[in-house]
């Protein structure tokens, strides 16, 4: 009996440790940027009620895209994602 516990307990273990990441560690900067900022800055990256966000790098340094999205300007809200989801679209948009 007590070794059916101890199986049970581990498998347990196994499988919360197998689902405990965030989910937006799994996912990518355009799934992130699909569900959270596309309304405003088009699906396209092209603008739409906020402005056109392509070629980002040509216009801000990393650092002051992720200050952007986390703390966001007189016309965008700011904290609308996580810290680790803003890092993952700050990424993903330095490279568009």
């Amino acid at each position: 009996m007590n070794r059916l516990w101890a199986v049970v307990a581990l498998t347990l273990l196994i499988l919360t440790g197998c689902s405990s990441g965030s989910s937006s560690s799994a996912k990518d900067g355009e799934t992130i940027y699909k569900e959270n900022c596309s309304a405003c800055h088009g699906d396209q990256l092209q603008g739409a009620v906020g402005p056109p966000v392509v070629n980002m790098k040509g216009k801000h340094s990393e650092e002051e895209v992720l200050k952007i999205i986390s703390e966001g300007t007189p016309k965008m809200p700011g904290n609308l994602l996580g810290d680790e989801e803003s890092k993952i679209v700050t990424k993903w948009l330095m490279e568009k």
